[in-house]
């Protein structure tokens, strides 16, 4: 029996100072932190003016309280924080991605469909041009050639007219002729002279007329027959000239038909090439202000996503840091934590007033 009295004193005393050894570790601890300060200060205040204990230990578990609540409250802001940051990124990102598809389908309607359409219009717009060009100066060109054979033509008429005239003449002249005075001969060579030699080669007759008339010559056209013969082919000569002019005048008037049809053809072809000009025109300026509006849309967008790009980086940034900051905040709570609690449990030991501070 003495032998257990003695074993339990001794624990009895093993366990005071070994809970003696613990408080003051605690208090050790206590002391390298402001909050532990803090609770030692307290406590010591309190025992100055010999407060409940009761009362102290309230106020330390409100104390923990109050570090568990803003635990949670900072963890439930940073948990808002993240909801809106994932949000906010997924909204951004869709933004940027249908700026890159907006950007990616204009550029390939511009170099793969305006830009090619409007060299393709310009280029035939160059070519009606020239086109049309080309048939004003063949307009010019066949009004020159068609004036300049319409004065052969009236030139021929005339100098056929004044061979008629003198035919007719000489006709008149040989006619009258018996026994030819000297005046008279002078009279018919002058009026044969106004048949040029042109003239007198232009038909059949004119060389036959040439040979009679320098045979009655040589005999001062004494020869009746002859001079018969000379009036024959004068007629013939004359019918002939008639002849060459109604023919040329048929043919003066085929050239102005055709003349006139082939003007009516390039003149319908000139309006053609107007208006397929005028119409390659609007297609023109409906590309042009097409890939002017794609433009100006293409460069908006790739403003647009120049601005998502950079609040992506600046929502990423900012992010970063108030992570950072959530976690300082979080990490100083979770270790005041245990110190509040410390300091309750050392409040709360058994010789607590056995302590000193």
């Amino acid at each position: 029996m003495k032998l257990a009295l003695v074993l339990l004193a001794l624990i009895g005393l093993t366990y005071g100072i070994s809970s003696k050894i613990s408080h003051a570790k605690k208090l050790e601890e206590l002391q390298r932190t402001k909050l532990g300060q803090a609770i030692l200060n307290l406590v010591n205040l309190h025992s100055q003016v010999q407060g409940p204990i009761q009362e102290l230990v309230e106020m330390i578990e409100e104390l923990i309280q109050d570090i568990n609540n803003n635990m949670e409250d900072v963890q439930y802001a940073f948990l808002m924080r993240t909801n809106e940051h994932n949000s906010f990124i997924v909204q951004v990102s869709q933004q940027l991605q249908d700026a890159d598809q907006d950007i990616a389908r204009m550029m390939d309607v511009i170099d793969n469909l305006l830009m090619p359409r409007k060299y393709q219009i310009t280029t035939r717009i160059e070519s009606l041009i020239e086109n049309d060009e080309f048939n004003r100066k063949n307009v010019e060109e066949i009004t020159l050639l068609r004036d300049q054979e319409n004065q052969a033509y009236q030139q021929q008429i005339l100098e056929d007219n004044e061979a008629i005239d003198a035919a007719d003449d000489a006709i008149n002249l040989v006619n009258q002729l018996s026994s030819p005075s000297l005046f008279q001969i002078k009279n018919i060579k002058f009026t044969l002279k106004r048949l040029s030699q042109k003239q007198w080669n232009r038909v059949n007759q004119g060389p036959m007329v040439l040979a009679l008339l320098q045979i009655a010559l040589n005999q001062n056209f004494a020869d009746q027959e002859i001079l018969k013969q000379i009036v024959d082919a004068l007629n013939e000569f004359r019918n002939q000239i008639v002849e060459a002019m109604n023919d040329l005048t048929k043919q003066e008037q085929l050239n102005q038909q055709e003349f006139l049809e082939r003007l009516d053809q390039l003149d319908f072809e000139h309006l053609e090439f107007q208006k397929q000009i005028n119409q390659a025109q609007v297609d023109l300026d409906a590309t042009t202000q097409k890939l002017n509006d794609c433009t100006k849309f293409l460069i908006q967008r790739e403003a647009d996503r120049l601005q998502y790009q950079q609040q992506l980086d600046l929502e990423n940034e900012t992010y970063v840091v108030d992570t950072d900051i959530y976690n300082q905040n979080f990490n100083h709570l979770q270790a005041e934590l245990p110190i509040a609690q410390q300091g309750l449990s050392l409040i709360k030991s058994a010789d607590f007033s056995d302590i000193k501070i």
